[in-house]
């Protein structure tokens, strides 16, 4: 299982064909490594464990203490050994390499993926954590944990929902019942969103990309077209505050950290772009442009304006739209402005898709997924080389994006756009990444003056003014 496979089968259910297709390559798959009994592999290690029914250990895994697994697989190589540690129940599991379980943790129906940590008594259910996960203390149910999803909070719930880049503080929470009915409802929570210390969240809801929550939400947002923002309760309103995120440091020490902390060895099978911006979030803020300047047009003078069950205060707008344009054009000018030699228009990749971790060309994807259905891709290996193919033609297909981009920016064709305009890009996005960085580096400062003036004292004034130039990027 990669989260890309994964990602297909829950996100595309409305093509039954090619989900029915999915099943049966994995049926087939899972029916050629099942086995009558349990098998421990070379060089594994099992001590201390009460109970083990029908588990198969792979190659260079450690159990040490376990309290019981049943029904599950552990797999594991030399070069990258997973290990299942004290106190810990497991049941119908499957823990990938690179993999650590420990300290107490409970597990039925679940999926450990590469790199994944699962410790100090975190109990989950019917749920898939992907590459780099680390869950501490807290519980999840019916959850998607794509790439990166941290929660270290023992008073954490994660429910019905997909998750990835995902950070959760303590008390965070979900509701997705609707209790005459049953649990009926998901949430679908963007690459890099945080929640904020007792934020809670009343399903369904859809929240954009880079977006911090915080308060109480109960109105059913939909902030998919918004990404990079705050959304903070006022007076029981969700009120958004657009692009906000895009200026701080936070975001930015996130996009440093995440490639620092992959745990995974030897061969990885989840597929992982890193960049904060992308053909995906970039896309996402050309909606937002969009979004932005058609309320501005339609309620000039408001106070406030609702927009997706969501409040905006009319500044905020106006501010946001400052922001999401310096974003784009700095992103923009990155790609172009190394020249245009396969920049070249292509409607078909207008439209861009976050598969928890990769980021491709949604027809790129259509089409891998429509091969799946004339049976031209018959097993798993070749599934999960086509998306490898997708993933290589990254650079060149993003070039082609942002040509397509820019047009919409310049209000002009993509066959129009020469050098001219690239340069003007140039120029423009160099004044906007400078005006970015600095409202980052002021960010740090805010956040770190405290910690400095603390540390050194009034003796060391070189250093401390050394340090404040490092955060502001200066020599």
């Amino acid at each position: 299982m990669t989260a890309q496979i994964a990602y297909v089968l829950a996100m595309y259910r409305h093509r039954t064909r090619t989900v029915e297709r999915l099943r049966g390559l994995i049926a087939r798959y899972a029916e050629s490594r099942t086995a009558s009994r349990g098998a421990i592999g070379r060089g594994s290690s099992v001590v201390n464990t009460l109970s083990l029914l029908n588990v198969s250990v792979g190659e260079g895994a450690s159990i040490d203490g376990a309290a019981s697994l049943c029904n599950g697989t552990l797999n594991s190589t030399f070069e990258s050994p997973s290990r299942i540690g004290s106190g810990v129940t497991a049941s119908d599991f499957v823990v990938a390499c690179s993999a650590t379980v420990d300290t107490g943790s409970m597990l039925r129906r679940c999926f450990v993926g590469e790199g994944v940590v699962i410790e100090n008594g975190f109990s989950a259910e019917n749920s898939l954590f992907f590459a780099n996960s680390h869950l501490n203390h807290g519980e999840a149910c019916a959850v998607f944990a794509g790439p990166y999803t941290v929660s270290h909070h023992r008073s954490t719930l994660l429910i019905a929902g997909y998750f990835s880049f995902f950070n959760a503080g303590s008390g965070a929470n979900q509701s997705n019942h609707m209790y005459k009915s049953g649990p009926v409802h998901q949430g679908v929570h963007l690459r890099g969103c945080k929640f904020g210390s007792d934020a809670y969240v009343l399903l369904p809801a859809s929240t954009g990309a880079f977006t911090i929550v915080t308060g109480r939400h109960y109105n059913h947002h939909d902030t998919e077209r918004m990404p990079f923002s705050y959304l903070v309760e006022e007076a029981g309103d969700s009120v958004l505050l657009p692009a906000v995120n895009i200026r701080s440091c936070g975001t930015a020490r996130d996009i440093d950290k995440w490639p620092r902390r992959d745990r995974r060895r030897g061969v990885a099978h989840d597929l992982i772009r890193y960049d904060m911006m992308n053909p995906y979030t970039a896309g996402r803020v050309l909606d937002a442009i969009g979004e932005c300047e058609a309320l501005i047009g339609r309620h000039p003078t408001a106070e406030a304006v609702t927009w997706n069950r969501v409040k905006i205060k009319t500044p905020s707008l106006r501010k946001g739209l400052v922001l999401y344009r310096q974003a784009l054009r700095s992103y923009l000018a990155g790609l172009l402005g190394e020249g245009m030699a396969d920049a070249r228009p292509d409607a078909s990749l207008r439209q861009w898709v976050d598969l928890a971790g990769l980021i491709a060309p949604r027809s790129r994807v259509e089409a891998l997924l429509d091969r799946i259905d004339r049976g031209e891709i018959d097993d798993l290996n070749r599934l999960e080389e086509a998306f490898r193919e997708i993933d290589r033609r990254y650079e060149a297909d993003a070039r082609r994006w942002a040509l397509y981009a820019l047009s919409v920016l310049l209000g002009k064709p993509e066959e129009s756009i020469g050098s001219d305009d690239i340069g003007e890009l140039v120029r423009q996005g160099a004044d906007d990444r400078r005006a970015l960085e600095a409202a980052v580096g002021q960010d740090a400062l805010r956040d770190r003056a405290p910690v400095m003036a603390t540390g050194y004292g009034i003796d060391a004034p070189e250093q401390r003014e050394a340090d404040f130039r490092a955060v502001r990027g200066e020599r």
